[in-house]
């Protein structure tokens, strides 16, 4: 049975506009219905939300990602960015949350609709019957991944991308059977090797 189920959020982030720095708290109220029975996995998918939510977007900057010279200024003076298709607005930071939310939860939980306001009383929604025309979908907002920039650096010769995709499973979030799987079929052991005189 589909369970119809709320999670409501809050989360610092930067918005660069017009040259400058405007620091905004975002609330957020997110709808979803579950598309699995299995309990693990709906508890697993709600703590992907909340973990991209309060790691990734927590102190971001949002910033239009055709600003590519104060993208990159931006990352090399230490700063998280968050790049989207135009100037950072709440109803675009919604539909970007619409889109990479599903991504992440990949169809154990669907988002149903957002809403979000940044604190000035108008509260901006969008759902899964409304569509994003003459919006350009960037392709991290489609992935299932932690990414949530587009840009990469360019030093010398080298192109370096900026790392952001930590693997669900390093955080103990893959879904458990991607995990039943490595444990029935061919199986992959990390291990931290050490030379042969290393007595730590």
């Amino acid at each position: 049975m589909n369970v119809r189920i709320a999670h409501l959020a809050s989360f610092n982030a930067g918005n660069w506009i017009d040259d400058h720095l405007e620091m905004t708290q975002y609330t957020v109220k997110i709808w979803m219905i579950t598309q699995t029975s299995d309990a693990e996995e709906q508890s697993i998918a709600v703590r992907r939300l909340r973990h991209f939510i309060y790691t990734q977007l927590e102190s971001t900057v949002f910033i239009d990602a055709a600003q590519s010279d104060k993208c990159v200024e931006l990352t090399l003076a230490g700063l998280n960015i968050t790049t989207l298709p135009e100037k950072p607005a709440e109803q675009l930071v919604g539909i970007m949350l619409f889109h990479k939310l599903n991504a992440i939860m990949e169809e154990r939980i669907a988002v149903l609709e957002i809403e979000i306001s940044a604190g000035d009383a108008v509260i901006y929604l969008h759902g899964d019957h409304e569509t994003s025309e003459n919006l350009t979908v960037p392709d991290w907002w489609t992935v299932s991944d932690l990414t949530h920039s587009d840009i990469v650096l360019t030093e010398s010769d080298k192109v370096v991308s900026i790392p952001q995709a930590t693997p669900w499973r390093e955080l103990d979030l893959a879904w458990p059977e991607s995990v039943a799987t490595d444990v029935a079929g061919n199986i992959v052991v990390f291990a931290n090797f050490k030379p042969a005189d290393d007595t730590k």
